[in-house]
């Protein structure tokens, strides 16, 4: 279980890596083809971007929640992350899915006032 939790953690700090450097496509790349299925890349690099321009960088992140369940020999791990930027706050929540010792993206959400009201 804290196998997942930590692989998961590991996995939300190499997505803001790749956010604050722009690296928007290769986050999408990297994800699962779960993820893949839900949204388009047009679709997921017009949602980030418009994130970027509102909120700017990631500046700082603690974890507010986790969930790790199996089910089927399937491992997800869900992290709720609460997140400041250089222009607002946010809760990011991130669900993965284990591959071998590796966390991989299926699911990405962002609540934030400051989101919407910019």
């Amino acid at each position: 279980m804290f196998k997942g939790k930590k692989a998961a953690e590991q996995s939300v700090a190499d997505f803001h890596k790749l956010y604050n450097d722009g690296q928007l496509a290769e986050i999408y790349s990297t994800g699962h083809s779960k993820f893949k299925g839900a949204t388009t890349e047009k679709q997921f690099l017009e949602f980030l971007g418009a994130v970027q321009r509102k909120l700017g960088k990631v500046t700082q992140t603690s974890n507010a929640g986790f969930n790790v369940r199996t089910f089927n020999l399937t491992t997800t791990v869900v992290l709720n992350q609460s997140t400041t930027f250089e222009q607002g706050t946010g809760t990011e929540t991130f669900t993965f899915q284990m591959e071998g010792d590796k966390a991989v993206l299926v699911g990405y959400n962002i609540n934030s006032k400051d989101l919407i009201l910019k």
